[in-house]
This record gives structure tokens, sequence and C-alpha cells, in this order.
């Protein structure tokens, strides 16, 4: 069983998502006990909302789940890596943006760089589970 010290962060620890089949990092989310042990039952990703103060499942209101297919917790025991399969009928989409070796800018309205991840702020509206795809950025 993994143990987590959810003392370190005042009940809350940071989690990193990361799509299990590319590697690209779509998010950072905060759990509390209740969530990890709410992600451990239904094998969905859940998440401690600090601004709205409540347990919330990734997908819940869009229906674009992240399915856990693997957890990796650091040494120190108070972070998360969770690779998952995003469910639903919208891609994953990456809040920090893509790092690319080709050095180009595609036009898929994401920032690349070469080696980097994107410099570009998300909009407000890049950090709802409302994403539409075919916005201009």
């Amino acid at each position: 069983m993994i143990e987590i010290d959810f003392k370190k962060g005042d009940g809350l620890i940071p989690v990193i998502i990361q799509d299990a089949s590319t590697d690209e990092v779509l998010m950072l989310g905060y759990m509390n006990r209740e969530s990890w042990e709410k992600t451990l039952e239904t094998k969905k990703a859940s998440f401690w909302s600090r601004s709205r103060k409540k347990l919330w499942v990734k997908g819940e209101t869009s229906g674009n789940f992240q399915e856990i297919k693997e957890i990796y917790l650091d040494c120190d025991g108070d972070t998360l890596l969770l690779k998952v399969d995003q469910k639903g009928g919208l891609p994953a989409i990456p809040v920090f943006g893509v790092a690319s070796t080709s050095g180009s800018k595609k036009g898929s309205g994401r920032s690349r760089e070469r080696g980097f991840l994107t410099r570009r702020r998300c909009t407000e509206s890049e950090h709802t589970e409302n994403w539409n795809p075919k916005r201009e950025p």
C-alpha cells in the first residue's frame, strides 16, 4: 500500500497528471486523503478544489474522465505522478503546453518551442473542462 504524507502540505499533496501513452504532462492538481481514496476506489482521477473547497472528479461535468493506469509516489511521500488514459470525447489537453524537438510551431493553437515547455500562459477557458477544440486561441 502506498503511504502518502498528507501532513507536509496541510493535508494536500500536488499530483502531476501525465498521459500514459504520450508522456505529456496534462495538468497539476491537489489531493487530500478523501480524493486519494476516491481515486483508488473509482480508478478515476479525483482532486480537492482549493478554490471551491470541495472534492471533484475530473470529467464529472464534461464526461472526459482520466482513467488511472499507473501511480508513482516520490521518495519523500508527498507528491504523486498519475499516468492516465483520457476517456471521453475531447483529446487530452496539456495545461503546460507540449515539448517539441522539431522546433516548429504547429497550428493547433498551442505554442511549441524546441526543448522547452511553452512559455505562453493558458487562458482561463483552457483551464475549464468545457474546452472547445474549434475555438481560436
